[in-house]
């Protein structure tokens, strides 16, 4: 591996990320003036792989819709120009209709008629909206499992076992890798769709159980390990070694430590995945902090993603208040923990709940944007994959502040957070380098909406609360 200019080998950055508390906040520069951002792009962090999504379980039912409506969802998710430019695509590979699940959007088709018997015409309109997403421009995708098939779980159900305990029948463990993998080669080399990553289980310390009325299903940390090696051994010895696991879609990041051991105090398993997986949901900042210390303390090399979010209220909110709660979860995400990737839940959502970046009707499928869309697109539109997060610091209170640089060193975001009140006035201190500016704003007034574009700015006001990204180029 070589590193350019821009970038510091991983442990030596993380060694520096460590020492700062894992957050470039926390650094205070001599002279770092009270009401100042400053960006230092020869201070390197992680490097940026991706902004996603997840189709469960909207996609098997929103892809057989009007077409003009689908292009249009297609459009605000995936496109660069008039959406916010998602580049991750993850697709649920279902365990299988449930009639004991009341939602039917929370249980999906599974392929499989029998054991190595499959009917590809299934989840059509998922796969639909999957090959819509790669034709937008999407290029990494995800196969991810909440449940095995019913016919290999204990319960004979994909919602849980009735105790809350393991659901897969783990003497059948071979066979639900074997299905796992005829699934991705089925999509790489019949649909065209090349999915790099397969996600074999998700929040295992959960007790999943019927009465949680959704797919999953419970795992111990040795069971987790026994999964993703023997998944692991089985891609090596098969004709797609380059398939990666992605594990362990942790429930939360106060809850994954014996999960993490497990996995990484397994030499084989250890060096041969390129991640974890967290999701960020019953997690605050100070929990984050402690997880990433433990974590990076133990397992300096290690890469994380966060690959499952959402605020976990009921009622829809469609308005800033949510959008500012995604942004900032966002953002701790990428300064504290250092995650490469990260994932929102679902994109689409018919329910009453704050989920979705954008919410459907069911009856007559009518489509609303929220704000939480155009948020997570001030981030996601313009920090593309392999950029690089640089060190980003400020004097000034309440003002949520990271930068990335792009790897040819031509372009730098800024994304400014500002959950407040009331507007903010900053000083700018960037390299000389860039001499033009183009600001981006998503507020109660725009939505991701360009409101300024002229040479280099060295002062800017930051609207009450407003997520904003300026974008600079020599």
């Amino acid at each position: 591996m070589t590193y350019s200019k821009f970038t510091l080998p991983p442990l030596f950055a993380l060694f520096v990320i460590l020492l700062a508390g894992c957050s470039a906040a926390n650094q205070t520069p001599a002279q770092l003036g009270a009401n100042e951002i400053r960006i230092d792009t020869t201070k390197s962090y992680q490097t940026i792989e991706g902004f996603g999504a997840s189709s469960a379980w909207w996609a098997q039912d929103v892809g057989g819709w009007e077409q003009d409506i689908v292009e249009r969802i297609i459009r605000l998710l995936y496109n660069q120009e008039t959406g916010i430019g998602l580049s991750v695509y993850r697709y649920n590979i279902g365990g299988g209709l449930n009639s004991r699940i009341y939602d039917d959007w929370r249980t999906a088709e599974t392929f499989e008629v029998s054991q190595g018997v499959y009917d590809w015409s299934r989840d059509a309109n998922a796969v639909k909206i999957m090959k819509l997403a790669q034709a937008a421009g999407v290029k990494t995708f995800i196969g991810f499992v909440v449940s095995p098939p019913a016919r290999l779980t204990v319960s004979g159900a994909t919602n849980g076992n009735s105790d809350g305990t393991t659901n897969l029948q783990m003497d059948k463990l071979d066979q639900f890798v074997t299905y796992m993998l005829d699934i991705i080669r089925h999509f790489r080399q019949e649909e065209g769709i090349p999915i790099q990553y397969l996600s074999p289980l998700n929040e295992p310390q959960w007790n999943w159980s019927p009465k949680n009325g959704q797919e999953g299903s419970f795992f111990t940390p040795q069971e987790v390990l026994l999964v993703t090696k023997t998944l692991l051994q089985a891609i090596q010895a098969s004709d797609m070694p380059d398939l990666k696991v992605s594990v362990f879609e942790s429930g939360s990041w106060k809850d994954s430590p014996a999960y993490i051991d497990a996995l990484m105090g397994d030499p084989e398993v250890a060096r041969n995945l390129s991640h974890l997986t967290i999701h960020s949901y019953w997690s605050d900042k100070t929990n984050k902090e402690n997880a990433a210390k433990q974590i990076y303390q133990k397992y300096p090399a290690v890469k994380l993603w966060m690959t499952e979010w959402t605020e976990m209220k009921n009622g829809r909110d469609i308005h800033i208040d949510s959008a500012i709660n995604l942004a900032n979860t966002l953002h701790e995400d990428l300064t504290i923990t250092n995650v490469t990737s990260w994932q929102y839940w679902i994109a689409v959502s018919r329910h009453d709940y704050r989920d979705g970046l954008i919410y459907v009707d069911a009856n007559d499928h009518e489509v609303h944007e929220t704000k939480r869309l155009w948020a997570m697109g001030n981030f996601s539109r313009f920090v593309l994959p392999g950029y690089i997060r640089v060190d980003a610091v400020t004097g000034l209170n309440g003002l949520n502040t990271s930068a990335y640089l792009a790897p040819d060193g031509k372009d730098l975001v800024i994304v400014a957070i500002n959950p407040g009140e009331t507007q903010i006035q900053a000083k700018l201190t960037y390299p000389a380098s860039f001499k033009q500016v183009a600001v981006f704003e998503t507020s109660s007034a725009n939505n991701l909406a360009e409101v300024m574009r002229e040479s280099a700015i060295y002062e800017y006001t930051f609207p009450a609360r407003s997520v904003t990204t300026l974008v600079l180029t020599p």
